[in-house]
């Protein structure tokens, strides 16, 4: 036995899940059998979900699922599928450099990144990174990525709330050196990091959506000692091709 659902929020998302579960097209009179709510409540709550564009018109007294809903909709399959796009592309940085690679999808509500999917080294000596992992983004080549292409206002209420570094304890780089790197992470489209006092480096280079928003950074994680064994020049090209390539797989961006 279902209950009915209750209250106004409860009611719309009851109402989206209907609507995303079909069918194509709908009445009023059929939609609100279905959602088991009087129709004067179904008109009021679809005239709500018309104005943000979850629900459209289709044609005489129909409705249809609107073109805002389809639009998260593929957000949210691009970003399931955004793992098993770049695991072959993070395997071929792996076997070309013998490092860690790493994907870290942003996530705007809590204003970090998060490790979706990893390539580990087989070297024994090597940065533990997992699945999960959270990344705040004022440090670190993969957070440093994503930071630069972000709106300045939101990279303004992540530079207030992440004061010092999660590794160190040491407070964050001046706004004003962090945006003079930013700067050149747009004219090269890569960061390089390395810091010797935690032997820790790395190189990332920024995944879009579409052709402004950032959707995330891939990188190499790696031991700063063995930074210089590698061109940085011939790492930034091959991790810049990765990050512009699972773009492409994804739909993204040319």
């Amino acid at each position: 036995m279902t209950t009915e659902p209750s209250g106004s929020g409860e009611r719309l998302l009851h109402m989206i899940r209907l609507i995303a579960s079909g069918p194509d097209a709908f009445s009023l009179g059929q939609f609100a059998e279905r959602a088991e709510l009087p129709v004067s409540s179904v008109h009021r709550l679809l005239k709500t979900l018309e104005r943000a564009g979850f629900v459209e018109r289709s044609g005489g007294q129909s409705y249809c699922m609107g073109r805002e809903l389809q639009r998260l909709a593929s957000l949210i399959v691009a970003s399931f599928d955004i793992g098993r796009c770049a695991r072959p592309l993070l395997d071929g940085l792996v076997h070309d450099f013998h490092e860690s690679a790493a994907l870290c999808v942003y996530s705007p509500p809590m204003h970090r990144g998060k490790i979706a999917e990893v390539a580990m080294t087989p070297h024994p000596l090597r940065f533990a990174i997992e699945k999960g992992d959270e990344v705040p983004l004022p440090w670190g080549a993969l957070g440093h990525a994503i930071l630069a292409y972000l709106p300045p206002s939101e990279i303004e209420l992540i530079l207030r709330t992440e004061n010092s570094s999660p590794f160190t304890g040491r407070p964050r780089a001046t706004r004003r050196s962090l945006e003079a790197e930013f700067a050149e992470v747009r004219e090269q489209g890569y960061v390089l990091y390395c810091n010797a006092t935690i032997d820790l480096a790395g190189v990332a280079a920024p995944v879009f959506r579409g052709d402004e928003e950032v959707l995330g950074s891939v990188g190499l994680i790696l031991p700063a000692s063995r930074f210089s064994q590698n061109s940085p020049a011939q790492l930034g090209t091959a991790v810049h091709q990765a990050a512009r390539e699972l773009s492409r797989l994804a739909g993204l961006r040319d």
